[in-house]
């Protein structure tokens, strides 16, 4: 396991680009997905769950729209984020 660490710590030294990169890909995923409304995120579930951490939960219980609102808020966040870290890094 302690090399494993050591070979992402050392590609992650090599390329320090990567993570903003990363967040930024992550948060116009997450973007996406709530501005096309794709169903296999956000469509209705069978079973009730109302587990904040799943995308499930915010829909049981807030509804559609609003959990497509509260995603695409953090996912300009994570895009935000991500930009920050990529200025802090190159300059």
């Amino acid at each position: 396991m302690d090399n494993l660490k050591d070979t992402v710590q050392d590609y992650y030294n090599q390329y320090p680009v990567i993570l903003p990169l990363f967040c930024i890909a992550i948060g116009i995923f997450f973007l996406l997905a709530c501005i096309f409304d794709w169903n296999w995120m956000f469509g209705d579930v069978n079973t009730t769950t109302y587990n904040l951490k799943k995308i499930d939960g915010l829909v049981n219980m807030f509804g559609r729209k609003t959990a497509r609102v509260l995603t695409a808020t953090g996912a300009i966040f994570i895009i935000i984020l991500g930009i920050g870290l990529a200025i802090i890094i190159l300059y």
